[in-house]
């Protein structure tokens, strides 16, 4: 962690715990000796923060996230997006086709060559693959506490999951999903709002930028941020990004 602090804190990434009242202070409530995780294609834009320890492992993040849970390198996530504590990917997938869903036929791990070194018996494994697959986040997405989400699945942007959901099926920009297994509740506006704000993409562009639009107005606030891309009067946000080989430097200096 000492070596990486001061990336993080020049690159604007929050480390936040006890005591962190500053970008400076970013990370001195870790652990010194502390393991971070992350990928080598990792990329995190400035303005993004992990609190209460989440920091041990980073994935990729846009600007203005933050995040509570600790995330596994299969997780993305876009700008604007807010996640609980608690967030959790489901384990391993189980032969639910076959006569049994027991790994003891088609995985040799310890129990298993235990086992046959006791018996001297060998069984016979059959083959069993699958892809995980990568979890994408959106933009703008509110994901409250303890949330479960499967691999491969993809949430839009604008969509919220209420808490204790189980989500197995991707979840549709602007919609509001709950329960176990969690199913649509509502959309958060009626359909020609999200249409205009999906159109508005208007998480390309910073806070600052925005300041002259009205957020409270959801409508209106699409409107206006597609006529001010027509007319050029907003600039997109497109910031610098630190990415996991800069992090690899770092650790190895």
């Amino acid at each position: 962690m000492p070596k990486l602090r001061p990336l993080l804190v020049h690159n604007r990434i929050f480390f936040l715990g006890p005591g962190v009242n500053s970008i400076a202070k970013s990370g001195i409530s870790y652990a010194d000796g502390m393991q971070v995780q992350f990928s080598p294609d990792l990329q995190i834009e400035p303005y993004t923060t992990y609190w209460a320890g989440s920091g041990r492992s980073l994935v990729s993040m846009g600007s203005f996230s933050y995040t509570l849970s600790t995330l596994p390198s299969s997780v993305s996530v876009g700008r604007y997006s807010s996640i609980a504590l608690g967030l959790r990917v489901m384990g391993a997938k189980h032969p639910l086709e076959w006569a049994s869903t027991s790994p003891v036929f088609y995985n040799r791990q310890l129990m298993m060559r235990t086992y046959e070194g006791d018996l001297a018996e060998q069984p016979r494994y059959q083959k069993f693959e699958y892809q995980a697959g990568n979890i994408t986040i959106g933009n703008d997405v509110w994901i409250g506490e303890n949330v479960t989400l499967g691999h491969g699945v993809s949430v839009g942007d604008g969509a919220v999951i209420a808490s204790n959901a189980v989500v197995t099926k991707d979840v549709a920009p602007y919609t509001v999903v709950g329960g176990v297994p969690a199913k649509v509740i509502r959309s958060r506006f009626d359909d020609e709002t999200v249409r205009l704000l999906l159109e508005a993409q208007w998480w390309r562009y910073s806070p600052s930028s925005l300041r002259d639009v009205d957020v409270r107005h959801p409508h209106e606030f699409a409107a206006n941020v597609i006529e001010l891309a027509k007319t050029s009067d907003i600039e997109e946000y497109s910031p610098s990004f630190l990415d996991g080989r800069e992090l690899e430097e770092a650790a190895r200096s």
